[in-house]
């Protein structure tokens, strides 16, 4: 079932500046920060003295904004980098909320990166990077199936087939009769749990809308995925 959503709320849902939690996301470690301090410097550096070679001009004024914020991307990095990966979502003209239920769950492995070394008896041995993902195959009633996938977590074992869940689902259509395969992040109620890889929404907005949602008859409207 999805229930069309009007723009101002989706613009709420999925704000143009980054929430905590988005930026938190892309903070990274402590060797990212690190990298970032570096690329600071260097920017710091240049636009210096590209400013201080610049005659005084509008130029020298760019030079001079361009070096405050060279000294700041390690701040403002995250950003940046967030706001790009929400106006992703922003780009679709319509939105919806659909409440689902979990038709089947598994879990899958992926090959991140694979090493090759000689041994001490020039054997070539190879090592694989695998990481565990958790797949979620969801439907409603109108007959509309997809599948959300993320890294696994220890929460997601509570997750079983027929629980309830809810996200939304994005279109260029008014009537939803196609949506897009880019989704975001999803919420079981009943066990109050997330599953995201990114958290694309501001999660006390969504569980206020669930709530409002559960309080009022919903109308089914038949989707097909792209």
């Amino acid at each position: 079932m999805i229930t069309p959503l009007k723009r101002g709320k989706f613009d709420e849902l999925v704000p143009a500046v980054p929430t905590s939690d988005q930026y938190q996301y892309f903070w990274g470690s402590s060797q990212a920060v690190f990298q970032r301090i570096l690329i600071s410097v260097a920017l710091l550096v240049v636009f210096g003295l590209l400013y201080n070679r610049t005659p005084d001009n509008v130029w020298g004024v760019v030079m001079f904004i361009c070096a405050g914020l060279g000294g700041l991307y390690w701040m403002l990095g995250p950003v940046a980098q967030a706001s790009i990966r929400n106006a992703k979502l922003r780009k679709f003209d319509h939105c919806g909320f659909w409440q689902a239920r979990v038709l089947d769950v598994y879990l899958s492995e992926e090959v991140l990166s694979k090493q090759e070394s000689v041994d001490s008896r020039g054997r070539l041995e190879v090592n694989y990077n695998t990481e565990s993902f958790f797949n979620l195959e969801l439907g409603d009633r109108s007959g509309f199936v997809t599948t959300l996938r993320v890294p696994m977590r220890r929460e997601y074992k509570r997750i079983v087939p027929k629980q309830m869940i809810c996200m939304v689902l994005l279109s260029n259509d008014s009537q939803f009769r196609r949506v897009s395969k880019l989704m975001t992040d999803a919420y079981l109620p009943q066990l109050n749990i997330w599953i995201s890889d990114y958290p694309f929404l501001r999660r006390d907005v969504f569980e206020d809308l669930t709530r409002y949602m559960f309080s009022r008859k919903q109308p089914v409207v038949d989707v097909r995925g792209e």
